[in-house]
């Protein structure tokens, strides 16, 4: 299924480049001065880069991975896409005899007496939500991490919780570390291991997108720093704890702020494990390009799956409609894939939290969702209320 998605998008890319080709030849396309070179091809959802901005195979890839002792595998928790690398990296790398633990940010270690019964086999996967509290706790997809258990089941693969409990990071956010009761206190690392200098303008940003967060309060930084380390410092102590335990590498699946640049588990692993082979995997999404935000990167391109029934991919800066789902309403108001999201709502679509910010001014305005398409060089409006479509300019 991947295959014959990657030799379709290779067929377009491929259609691209002829069309290009035409125009130079027409003299239609101006002569530009070219900037450095940070990526040497236009990857397929699900391809793999090296630093250097070239293609990398996957079996380089899990050749690479089968030299670490820590295997740190970034992800945007709502990305389907990342999902699916994640589990084709622990797939490959779990091939034939080799052993591997799998550490997940996404549970706490407070579930881990559950976790040691599914991995002696006494709970399915179809009850780790419950057992788990998944909708409590962690909240995103469960069926993004299913295939993972899956595997994990099928291979006798050991799973391990690596996080403290979810709510500590409010209470340490409000009180700090001296106002919390011992035996919560007692949940977290007792040695924590700072940011690095590096990072800190970097975490700030982060503050600041938060609603309600004052980046230029002292203390308010000095919790957040707080917080960020305690998270770090924790999930890499509990991986090297389950590298000792369970004897094998252990493949680390976290936030890719917690992977990206090595600043957060790694730099807590080196303190931690200084001996340990440490590898990081991050997602590229076709933005700037970082060679030191990893050791490799695999491309999946920003996307949002809407309740109309259609699927937007952020390429080379424009949304396009990948996927419609017949008989919903992004079929039936005339939407179909290829078709590019210019304008939502009078908004430029430049990234998706555009189209967010559409749906949420149409509400706040109460009218309807109103989208500019561009299907093949032909703009018309789509009225998502009426379910009409008209030319521009008519």
């Amino acid at each position: 299924m991947v295959q014959n998605t990657n030799e379709k998008c290779a067929r377009g890319l491929r259609t691209l480049c002829a069309l290009l080709f035409l125009l130079v030849a027409a003299g239609c396309v101006k002569t530009v001065v070219s900037s450095e070179m940070a990526v040497s091809f236009l990857p397929c959802p699900g391809e793999y880069l090296d630093p250097v901005g070239d293609r990398l195979s996957f079996d380089k890839l899990i050749a690479q991975g089968k030299t670490a002792d820590y295997v740190l595998i970034g992800e945007g928790h709502t990305s389907v896409c990342d999902h699916k690398v994640q589990f084709a990296v622990i797939e490959g790398l779990t091939r034939g005899a080799a052993r591997y633990a799998i550490g997940l940010e996404m549970v706490t270690a407070a579930k881990q007496d559950e976790l040691n019964r599914f991995n002696l086999g006494q709970l399915p996967v179809e009850e780790l939500p419950a057992a788990l509290d998944w909708e409590n706790g962690w909240k995103y997809d469960f069926n993004m991490f299913r295939p993972i258990f899956e595997l994990a089941a099928e291979r006798q693969l050991t799973v391990a919780g690596l996080n403290f409990p979810f709510r500590l990071t409010g209470e340490i956010r409000s009180k700090g570390l001296e106002g919390l009761l011992p035996e919560d206190r007692a949940m977290l690392p007792a040695e924590v291991i700072p940011p690095a200098p590096e990072q800190e303008e970097g975490l700030k940003e982060v503050l600041a997108m938060h609603q309600g967060r004052d980046a230029e309060d002292p203390k308010q930084i000095e919790r957040f720093f707080l917080v960020q380390s305690l998270w770090d410092t924790a999930m890499a102590e509990k991986a090297v704890s389950l590298r000792r335990s369970s004897g094998h590498p252990v493949v680390i699946l976290a936030g890719g702020g917690h992977v990206e640049h090595g600043w957060g588990i790694a730099r807590r692993l080196r303190v931690l494990d200084p001996q340990a082979r440490i590898m990081t995997v991050m997602p590229w999404r076709g933005e700037e390009f970082y060679p030191t935000a990893a050791d490799s990167f695999f491309y999946c391109p920003p996307s949002y799956e809407s309740r109309m029934g259609m699927t937007v991919e952020m390429r080379q800066g424009r949304a396009v409609v990948t996927e419609v789902k017949r008989d919903r309403k992004a079929y039936r108001a005339g939407i179909r894939p290829g078709d590019v999201i210019s304008r939502a709502q009078g908004i430029p679509v430049d990234s998706l939290s555009a189209m967010h910010m559409a749906g949420s001014r149409a509400h706040k305005e109460n009218k309807p969702l109103i989208f500019t398409m561009d299907r093949r060089g032909e703009q018309f409006e789509i009225d998502l209320g009426l379910l009409t479509r008209t030319k521009k300019n008519e």
